[in-house]
């Protein structure tokens, strides 16, 4: 947890220091362009290095990619510096993106040692404690790279590099073995990783967070047209969404280990859609702000629930053989299904009304509802309860 944290407060601190060289230092003018492309390299380690940092997380010793990979991301912060002391956008956008790729498979990577340190019946703490972390971790990154800009912003990437060389020294000191590499015999087999990804309880998983991701997406944007149609009040709406989505995911990350020791993951997750549903059709009915606020709170919660438990479900039923690829292809599917399910919701926009567009949105929570009654979850009992599959075999 402490290389976790100290890595990503240094993340949160280069991507707003790059954001601050390549978006307003070196093109005052051009601020849309460059947030294109920013847009345009963060989505390629999401769809190319998804799958990479699996196969790789399985090839290798996962303590080493955790170890050398914070020590390549501080290589690579050093160009930060350079691009700012010379001015270049090409050097910028070199290190954003080759940061970025970094930061995939170093998150794979952290996600499938997390089984190899705590027992079966930790795990939904584990990921909620690392899931929290991260969210604490932006905002000590955000607030300490807003402090050290007033002064030099080539400060912030010098302490970047700092945290980033000491989270290569936590994870070296972890005792004990991750998994990974020539130790795991089975690495390059695919078919075997195949059929774990079509084990009924991987399936639930992928199935429920991904459509859940995508109908959050579709929530999104149809609570930010309303709230741009009524109140006009244009991009203070949008952020304004994402603002208490992070509120609501919190708050969904803190509950999840209380719900699911209460009832079975199939259960959370059906509620999870009917919740979504209900919220969704609260703001077509009252239309006002805090409706369409409150129903973005109500959604990221419900979701946030749903995601913890599969994640853990995933690292749990997994061979750790085959983790890293398993659980990165379910990793790409969820977060494809955001940018997939937000797309959507925008475009519909453009031809329907914001009730009927909500209306859509309702529609597809229910018949996920009932698509997860039929699938059913795999599980024999909770996901704390759930059975190592080697023990199984």
């Amino acid at each position: 947890m402490l290389g976790q944290t100290s890595s990503q407060v240094a993340d949160a601190m280069t991507s707003l220091g790059l954001a601050q060289v390549l978006l307003f230092d070196l093109n005052p003018g051009d601020t849309t362009q460059a947030f294109l492309r920013g847009l345009v390299l963060a989505a390629i380690p999401l769809l190319l290095v998804g799958p990479l940092a699996g196969y790789l997380a399985d090839k290798y010793s996962r303590q080493a990619i955790l170890r050398n990979g914070q020590r390549v991301r501080a290589i690579l912060t050093v160009g930060a510096i350079i691009s700012a002391v010379a001015q270049s956008t090409s050097i910028g956008y070199l290190t954003f993106g080759g940061l970025l790729l970094a930061t995939r498979v170093l998150y794979t990577a952290r996600a499938t040692v997390i089984p190899r340190l705590v027992e079966n019946h930790q795990l939904v703490a584990a990921d909620s404690a690392s899931l929290i972390l991260s969210m604490i971790a932006g905002l000590v990154g955000v607030a300490m790279a807003g402090a050290l800009e007033m002064f030099d912003v080539r400060a912030v990437f010098v302490v970047a590099i700092v945290l980033h060389s000491a989270s290569s020294r936590f994870y070296s000191n972890i005792v004990g073995e991750l998994g990974g590499g020539r130790g795991d015999l089975r690495e390059r087999d695919w078919k075997a990783a195949a059929a774990q990804v079509r084990h009924q309880k991987v399936r639930f998983s992928i199935v429920s967070s991904g459509a859940g991701k995508f109908l959050l997406g579709v929530c999104y944007a149809c609570v930010a047209l309303v709230i741009d149609a009524r109140f006009a009040v244009e991009a203070t709406g949008y952020a304004a969404v994402f603002g208490v989505a992070g509120v609501g995911t919190f708050v969904g990350t803190m509950s999840a280990e209380w719900i699911i020791e209460r009832m079975p993951r199939k259960t959370v997750a059906v509620l999870a859609s009917v919740t979504s549903a209900t919220a969704v059709v609260s703001v077509a009915i009252l239309p006002n702000f805090a409706t369409a606020l409150g129903a973005v709170v109500v959604a990221s919660f419900a979701f946030q629930n749903v995601r913890v438990c599969n994640d853990a479900a995933v690292q749990s039923t997994v061979h750790t053989a085959s983790l890293g690829r398993v659980f990165a292809a379910y990793d790409v599917v969820y977060n494809l299904s955001f940018v997939g399910g937000a797309a959507t919701g925008l475009s519909l926009g453009l031809s329907y009304s914001f009730e009927s567009v909500l209306f859509m949105c309702a529609a597809g929570y229910a018949i996920l509802s009932f698509a997860l009654i039929a699938l059913g979850s795999g599980d024999s009992g909770r996901v704390t309860r759930l059975v190592d599959i080697k023990a199984a075999a």
